[in-house]
């Protein structure tokens, strides 16, 4: 059981618990951050929150985009490693595929906080200095489902053709990826436990990618799919949805309901508009300022946070909707 953190207060409540390890001894931070895709907007939030904590401190760092490849991802990390860098935080491309960079980093004596993307469990306990940050995908596909179907209880005509159930079309982030299974299976099982008659009509792969998204529903609104609902496993690809219907001239009183998941500025804004039933709010400032607050103990000058099994730091989602959308802008 991973530990849930709250997050009312960031760096504060972090540093509650816990003290930085007795063989770290105090150095400079010099701070390496890779990514799977520096075009992802949720990663890109992290990303950026981390840049501002690490230059409010002088902290050295350096970002780089493997652009969906593993074996560019590898590189990185040992390129960094070898310009000095001495906490490496990695966004992996293949969360099944951690060898190299973890034989990398044991070698050197470089810990590495995994984010976003959860490493096999097998991988992350190999070695004490190895951490993952990030938050659990069953529960944002619950409080997705929870959304859709509390909006469902209130608006029965969203059943357009009156069929008694709910047609369901899904759009999942990339194919294996852990996080886009266990958000479309637990939405979809969340709706059916709360007594919502579904027809999951299909669903489409479109790697978390808002431009792939409005493709494969440009193409769907071709068809003349019979989807009522459009459950998404992040905010672009809702908004590729919009985008889709907005392009095919369809008002949204004519369109299927969308929610999405991830809580991002673009998101957040679709939900105050309406164009999305709601989102899910993935804490990304959170999430930063844990792996800034652990990779600041791990240069030995600060306090480590309470970790679970001494490897995990796990924030929970929230519910955003249409009337408590303006707390998360």
């Amino acid at each position: 059981m991973k530990l849930i953190f709250s997050t009312i207060a960031l760096i504060p409540a972090l540093a509650l618990s816990g003290c930085a390890p007795a063989s770290a001894k105090k150095k400079s931070l010099n701070l390496g951050i890779a990514v799977y895709d520096g075009d992802d907007t949720f990663i890109a939030s992290i990303t950026e929150e981390l840049s501002e904590l690490a230059e409010a401190d002088g902290v050295h760092y350096t970002i780089r985009n493997a652009d969906h490849s593993q074996l560019t991802q590898n590189e990185q990390v040992k390129d960094m490693i070898d310009d000095g860098m001495n906490v490496i935080c990695v966004n992996l491309v293949d969360r099944t595929s951690t060898s190299a960079i973890i034989n990398t980093a044991m070698k050197n004596e470089i810990p590495v906080i995994f984010f976003n993307r959860e490493p096999v469990e097998s991988d992350i306990t190999r070695w004490e200095h190895l951490y993952y940050v990030g938050s659990d995908p069953e529960e944002s596909g619950r409080l997705q489902g929870q959304i859709a179907a509390a909006y469902l209880s209130q608006h029965p005509e969203a059943d357009r053709n009156g069929d008694g159930q709910i047609q369901v079309y899904v759009l999942e982030g990339e194919p294996g990826h852990q996080d886009a299974i266990v958000r479309s299976e637990s939405s979809v099982t969340t709706l059916q436990n709360a007594g919502v008659r579904i027809d999951k009509i299909g669903y489409s792969i479109c790697d978390w990618n808002r431009k792939e998204a409005r493709t494969e529903v440009a193409r769907l609104i071709q068809e003349g799919t019979e989807a009522e609902l459009f459950l998404c496993n992040n905010d672009d690809m809702a908004a590729g949805a919009v985008d889709a219907y907005e392009a095919a001239g369809i008002s949204q009183d004519d369109r299927p309901l969308i929610a999405g998941i991830d809580g991002t500025s673009v998101g957040c804004e679709l939900v105050q508009n309406h164009a999305l039933i709601g989102t899910v709010y993935n804490d990304y400032k959170g999430q930063a300022a844990a792996i800034y607050q652990l990779a600041t103990a791990l240069s030995g000058n600060g306090e480590m946070p309470e970790l679970t099994d001494s490897h995990y730091i796990t924030l929970p989602y929230q519910k955003i909707t249409p009337d408590n959308v303006s707390q998360f802008q």
